[in-house]
């Protein structure tokens, strides 16, 4: 018979093997990364380019006439911030005695956390660059109040960023806000004290959306926790530049009876305003 559907390279059995697989690992890395939708997307995967130039406005302002007076230029001199797409990527090798033993179904769980290291990967880039931003709120090796986290949404308005805002904290810097606030003797929830199910749910304070994440940054020598505020979308100071998105490939290693499997993807990432309206960064303790 010539028309099986077997594992032999180049069969429709690899094919099909390879598009499970693809798909299991592209689902869980666009599933995984939480940053990219909380930022400033530049989509570049139809264009000859690796490279973004994100302008930024100055600030203008206008002025008093007086009659019969001749107006006077103003120059309008933008600066702006160049993000150049690179490659990322991981590879693991499944071995035949592995897929003999577990079949198709055993490729499944090294998919998705191929997916899941490539979706942390795109998360802890944009967080890194948290760093840039010129304002920051909190004190080193103290825990996160709510004090703070105010402090974080007055910087932004102060510097006429654009709401909604969101924050994207450590699991310990929500934990110590949500503390804080279970323990506020002060009537802020319009009450005797912040009602349970607020502090349980714990999605938005004040407005803003809080969004947990483990990739946020250690910084200080491991001393603190790097959180953000900044406004959601695109007037985020962070910019996220898709070239191309997860990539599968199969490559069959005969001599090691094994299958490779190779995930790439070409993105860039940065801080394309680092001004309060930007973002500002906060900085507490480390869990």
């Amino acid at each position: 018979m010539a028309n099986e559907a077997t594992s032999a390279t180049g069969s429709s059995g690899e094919l099909v093997a390879a598009e499970i697989v693809s798909r299991l690992i592209i689902d869980a890395a666009y599933a995984g990364a939480i940053m990219p939708p909380l930022v400033r997307v530049a989509d570049i995967s139809g264009d000859s380019t690796l490279t973004v130039e994100f302008p930024k406005w100055p600030l203008l302002s206008a002025a008093d006439l007086t009659e019969a007076t001749d107006m006077g230029n103003s120059a309008v001199n933008t600066a702006s911030t160049l993000i150049t797409a690179d490659e990322a990527g991981i590879m693991i090798t499944v071995t035949d005695m592995l897929l003999n033993g577990a079949g198709l179904g055993g490729l499944e769980p090294f998919a998705e956390e191929l997916g899941k290291a490539l979706a942390n990967k795109i998360d802890t880039d944009l967080l890194s660059a948290v760093s840039n931003f010129t304002n920051s709120v909190g004190a080193s090796g103290a825990d996160l109040t709510e004090a703070n986290f105010l402090s974080a949404i007055y910087t932004l308005e102060l510097g006429n960023a654009k709401g909604p805002f969101v924050a994207v904290l450590h699991p310990y810097q929500v934990n110590n806000l949500r503390s804080a606030i279970a323990a506020t003797t002060g009537a802020v929830w319009g009450g005797a004290s912040a009602p349970a199910s607020d502090i349980g749910a714990f999605a938005s304070l004040y407005g803003v959306d809080i969004v947990q994440s483990t990739n946020c940054a250690s910084v200080n020598v491991n001393v603190d926790r790097q959180g953000v505020m900044m406004p959601l979308g695109n007037q985020s100071g962070l910019a996220y530049v898709l070239k191309v998105g997860a990539k599968t490939e199969l490559q069959r290693d005969a001599s090691l009876r094994a299958t490779e499997i190779v995930v790439t993807a070409v993105y860039g990432h940065g801080c394309v305003n680092s001004a309060a309206n930007g973002g500002v960064k906060i900085i507490t303790k480390h869990e």
